[in-house]
């Protein structure tokens, strides 16, 4: 039981070691580069499609996704950062006269998210939370030594994403996995993928 105790602190819950395991494959899914906090929440933006690409729109997502994680903030509270629009400038919008939305956040927008502000903010803000969170957790895994990491690809609907499903549960190495969601991903604002660190007594202990 001690074991037992130890590796969920070290790797995950219960429910994520009571998984089934496939058998080990190669890995086909791209790796990429992870160097710091801006170079993931640029890759997050990129892949939401809804921003602008100009340096000021960047910008604003490396300052209001600078403490993100560590913080208290809620993913979508980025879109309340700056001017907040009036009722006037809401309903030019389209938007509800009670809803919090900053020009600032409203300037960053592509043609596409500017189409629904609101379902844009949440889309960007989950791609990004996602994001965020892989990376602090495949560096925490890397930083304990632990080398081998599986896939729990997302349970709730609408699903994982072809990219996750084909290699969901199957182990490979820490330095060369993804950061989530990944390039190909269908599920952006709905990606609830993780990564769960392997350790080889795991394999020992027959644990799937």
């Amino acid at each position: 039981m001690a074991v037992w105790d130890w590796l969920q602190r070290i790797i995950g819950s219960e429910n994520a070691l009571s998984k089934s395991m496939a058998p080990s494959q190669p890995i086909v899914q791209s790796a990429k580069a992870r160097t710091g906090r801006d170079d993931i929440i640029a890759y997050a933006v990129k892949l939401s499609g809804l921003v602008l690409h100009q340096p000021d729109a960047m910008a604003f997502y490396h300052t209001t996704f600078a403490d993100y994680i560590d913080s208290q903030a809620r993913y979508d509270d980025f879109r309340k950062q700056g001017d907040l629009l009036d009722k006037d400038a809401l309903k030019a919008h389209g938007l509800r006269s009670n809803v919090k939305v900053s020009a600032q956040f409203l300037a960053t927008l592509n043609d596409r998210g500017c189409s629904d502000p609101l379902e844009a903010a949440g889309v960007i803000g989950l791609t990004i939370s996602a994001a965020l969170c892989s990376w602090r957790d495949l560096e925490g895994f890397k930083s304990k030594g632990i080398s081998e990491v599986k896939l729990l690809a997302a349970d709730r609907q609408p699903g994982p994403c072809a990219s996750a499903a084909a290699i969901q549960d199957r182990k490979q190495p820490t330095t060369r996995a993804s950061i989530l969601p990944f390039e190909t991903c269908d599920r952006l604002g709905r990606c609830a993928c993780t990564y769960l660190g392997w350790l080889p007594i795991m394999d020992e202990l027959g644990i799937e």
